[in-house]
């Protein structure tokens, strides 16, 4: 048996099954998306709360402990999941006290100061089964300053017993104090053959080119509607003055702005175009990008470096922003007239 059904899993799991002897306050899982961090992060989760685990930690599934977490009624299990991962992965989601449950909104993708505090209750009981408690945060690269502070606090002097198990899929964006009270265990991408022979189980179509589009990350690749895409038109507009870079006049920019722009799937695939311009700048080329070669390649060679790292720090910062209220015309504008800018004399 293994952890998780992954391959890719097999060197973080060992690393896991280690830290269980010495379990260590907080453990902070992380890897790029669909790499199923989140995955690994609530099977060692499970493993904890096994009562008849194998010699490795393996939760045996079957025993009474196993059932209370598949069932999501362990009382010494508490997941701390935002809204949308709540939903992608059947995990139950406990509004703020000024909420409606039937409002229609959209998903909230940060883990929120009320779950943060809620979480001080918790904390304060005995374990109900006797065995450890566990609390399971995801995603932690998206807990906000406020709620951020209030977790260090609770994990700054946990009860005996108490681990943290923390999911992140951008380990930059983690508070560096929660990082420095954490164990840090990398899940790692597939090698390509493993990521192939996984999707081709799935019978993926097409598996190298969704791969490829997924960045080598097989469970996006297999299933990337927790990655937001662009419609077909806006994504079309996107892609021309992308490929144009240094001939963008700013007219095409004011006049290309579609009307159905999604500010969360712009900043997805500027982001994802931007790190291949870097990487093609470097010598290694695309990991996105792999049938756009021969124009990143070009505007890569046409463009200085640190204009190019500055401009992957502007996307990171839009997608940072983007569940925010956001003008979309605004951040079109903005972006593409800083993006023609890499080219400029």
């Amino acid at each position: 048996m293994a952890l998780t059904p992954y391959a890719w899993h097999a060197e973080p799991a060992a690393q896991l099954a280690f830290l269980r002897e010495r379990l260590p306050n907080a453990v902070l899982l992380y890897g790029a998306p669909g790499t199923g961090v989140f995955e690994l992060g609530r099977a060692f989760a499970t493993s904890l709360l096994c009562e008849s685990p194998a010699a490795d930690g393996t939760p045996c599934g079957r025993c009474r402990g196993c059932e209370l977490v598949h069932a999501g009624s362990h009382p010494d299990f508490k997941p701390v999941v935002s809204e949308f991962m709540a939903n992608v992965f059947e995990l139950p989601y406990v509004p703020a006290d000024n909420e409606r449950s039937g409002d229609k909104k959209k998903l909230s993708r940060e883990v929120r100061i009320h779950q943060v505090r809620a979480l001080t209750d918790f904390i304060g009981l005995a374990a109900n089964r006797g065995g450890r408690r566990v609390v399971l945060v995801y995603p932690a690269d998206m807990v906000r300053e406020e709620a951020a502070s209030a977790l260090l606090k609770s994990m700054e002097e946990p009860p005996e017993g108490l681990v943290f198990i923390l999911c992140a899929e951008d380990i930059d964006a983690v508070l560096p104090t929660i990082r420095s009270r954490s164990r840090l265990v990398r899940v790692p991408l597939p090698t390509k053959d493993e990521a192939l022979q996984f999707l081709r189980t799935k019978k993926v179509k097409n598996a190298e080119a969704a791969l490829a589009m997924a960045g080598g990350a097989p469970l996006a690749a297999l299933k990337d509607d927790t990655v937001p895409r662009l419609a077909t038109k806006a994504e079309s507009a996107v892609m021309d003055l992308l490929r144009r870079g240094d001939e963008i006049g700013l007219d095409a920019i004011l006049r290309a702005h579609p009307t159905d722009l999604s500010v969360p799937a712009l900043a997805m695939l500027l982001s994802r175009w931007s790190h291949d311009l870097v990487r093609t700048k470097s010598g290694v080329g695309p990991r996105y990008f792999v049938g756009e070669a021969d124009a990143i390649e070009r505007l890569a060679q046409k463009a200085e470096a640190a204009k190019l790292w500055d401009f992957l720090a502007v996307c990171a910062g839009v997608r940072r922003a983007a569940e925010h209220p956001l003008n979309a015309r605004q951040v079109w504008e903005a972006v593409f007239i800083r993006y023609r800018q890499i080219w400029a004399r």
